[in-house]
């Protein structure tokens, strides 16, 4: 789901993504550019997708075997334990502040954000935490 995503935001226009990077999780789910990719990948209109592009636009994304998990990349870009504890306890506001952290990041995986995005909920901001230690324990 996400790789159809990713493709199909990578294909849409300079202006169309520039929107995207302006719009925060709510506005998203009324720009046309959104529609565009729901159009062009014939995803569904709902919160995983919104989601999965919402996350998608603005970071560094590769498709390269050697691309490091979200967890490792929020670890070498510097984020502190304490900004992620704060994503884990944000409730709403939660993946808008873990994109701004990944903003910071170099080549993350398409899979890891693109699961991490899919799947978003409170398991999840919890995986990321486990994982974001263990990553900072090596």
């Amino acid at each position: 789901m996400y790789q159809t995503i990713y493709n199909a935001y990578a294909s849409l226009s300079k202006g169309d993504l520039a929107e995207l990077k302006r719009c925060n999780l709510k506005k998203l789910a009324n720009c046309p550019a959104y529609f565009r990719v729901l159009k062009l990948t014939g995803a569904k209109d709902n919160s995983q997708t919104q989601r999965i592009l919402f996350l998608l636009s603005s970071i560094d994304i590769t498709d390269e075997s050697e691309a490091d998990s979200v967890a490792i990349a929020l670890n070498k870009a510097g984020v502190k334990e304490t900004q992620i504890v704060q994503i884990t306890r944000g409730g709403d506001n939660s993946i808008e502040y873990l994109k701004r952290q990944l903003i910071r990041c170099k080549k993350i995986s398409l899979t890891s954000v693109g699961k991490l995005a899919q799947y978003w909920g409170e398991q999840a901001r919890r995986d990321l935490l486990k994982d974001f230690i263990l990553a900072s324990q090596d």
